[in-house]
């Protein structure tokens, strides 16, 4: 089936669009106002001092549309909506404003020419330019153009004419200027500037889910900003936590080159003291690599200090003390290379050391440190490493 016979991506697209209207609207409102979805209008804003803002929202995905035409079942239905709700009361036109947007660029038309009225005069050539797009009405709009013109509906819809804007695609209505806009509203902190769009899409997600709890227990999709807000430090948060936190090891790659040109150093020493498996020797180095490479991103982007990873230091040498004194004491019967494999084994499998005051994930941080300092002698496997490798650095 092609596209164009196809129904379902134009309504997939406009309830699409009132979703980003309506984060739109999240993002510059102040605190206390309410947005909702499919509630009194497509999008409608209530702000704290009892205004109303409504929003119709029309959608197209054809090359040639033009939502909100002189003819138009958008227009005329839309200014219908309008005149119904304040007739019935259900708003107060004193304090209502109306949108008509849309995706697309339009040209000049009555549409505009509502949006631009700002005088009783202008609202009169309105009137007048509305009365002849009206005549000889097609079957589709006929009844909305004999509510729009009916006389009782005149004073309301000079009230709506005088309140209501157009905002097309040229106006930043969609799209790439849509989220600009956006964005712009959002207080996103210089150190996350770089993740602005995919920020952005987690709170577009957020507000459909949100919508759809909503629906799913037959309530009104209303979503306030105190909770956009909540919603929005959150993600925040848990993208501060995860910059703090070491990447998983598959997303740190080491090739065999990198691993050989590593094997001469002390660290390798030390565990060939205690083990002839070389398996055991290349991973030990993949940490290494890997934990020289995340200490330096997290220093960098993670706010890590200097001073966290002394105290990191310090608290993984004081647990090997621990660890190295009970296997010693209980492993004298043992030949001293097994003694020595237990402490290894025992200090570097498994253990994640918590990092400034977070839990780690990866256990590479925690092994590669260890070796880290066992290449510098702070730390060794063998129950009597600091002779061994002295005799080492003698032979070379």
């Amino acid at each position: 089936m092609s596209l164009e016979n196809h129904s379902a991506p134009g309504p997939a697209a406009g309830y699409t669009f009132q979703f980003e209207r309506a984060l739109y609207w999240l993002s510059r409102s102040p605190a206390g106002f309410v947005i909702g979805i499919e509630t009194e209008d497509d999008v409608a804003i209530k702000h704290k001092d009892g205004m109303l803002t409504l929003e119709q929202n029309k959608h197209s995905i054809r090359e040639k549309a033009e939502p909100f035409g002189d003819r138009s079942k958008d227009l005329w239905n839309t200014l219908s909506i309008w005149l119904s709700a304040v007739q019935n009361e259900e708003l107060e036109i004193g304090k209502s404003r109306f949108f008509m947007v849309t995706n697309k660029a339009l040209p000049d038309g009555l549409a505009r020419q509502l949006s631009n009225a700002k005088t009783r005069e202008e609202v009169d050539e309105c009137i007048y330019a509305l009365q002849s797009a009206a005549a000889n009405p097609s079957d589709t709009i006929r009844e909305f153009t004999e509510k729009v013109l009916a006389t009782p509906s005149n004073r309301h819809l000079r009230e709506i004419i005088l309140n209501c804007e157009l905002v097309d695609e040229e106006g930043g209505a969609s799209g790439k200027k849509l989220r600009e806009s956006t964005i712009a509203e959002l207080p996103i902190p210089a150190d996350f500037t770089k993740d602005a769009e995919s920020i952005l899409d987690e709170l577009l997600g957020w507000v459909s889910r949100s919508s759809l709890a909503l629906w799913q227990k037959r309530e009104p999709a209303w979503i306030s900003r105190d909770s956009f807000v909540n919603q929005f430090y959150a993600i925040l948060d848990l993208r501060k936590r995860q910059k703090d936190r070491e990447r998983a090891a598959n997303l740190i790659p080491v090739y065999d080159e990198q691993i050989g040109r590593e094997k001469g150093r002390d660290f390798v020493k030390q565990i060939y003291l205690v083990t002839d498996d070389h398996g055991r020797v290349d991973e030990s180095i993949r940490e290494f690599i890997q934990c020289n490479m995340e200490k330096t991103r997290l220093s960098v982007d993670g706010n890590i200090t200097d001073q966290d990873w002394i105290d990191f230091e310090h608290s993984l040498r004081l647990r090997w003390v621990k660890i190295s004194g009970r296997e010693k004491r209980f492993g004298e019967s043992r030949p001293e290379e097994d003694v020595g494999f237990k402490i290894l084994t025992e200090t570097t499998d498994e253990h994640r050391e918590r990092l400034a005051g977070i839990e780690t994930e990866q256990v590479y941080l925690t092994s590669g440190t260890y070796h880290r300092m066992a290449d510098r002698l702070v730390v060794g496997w063998h129950p009597r490493f600091e002779e061994l490798m002295k005799q080492e650095e003698g032979n070379d």
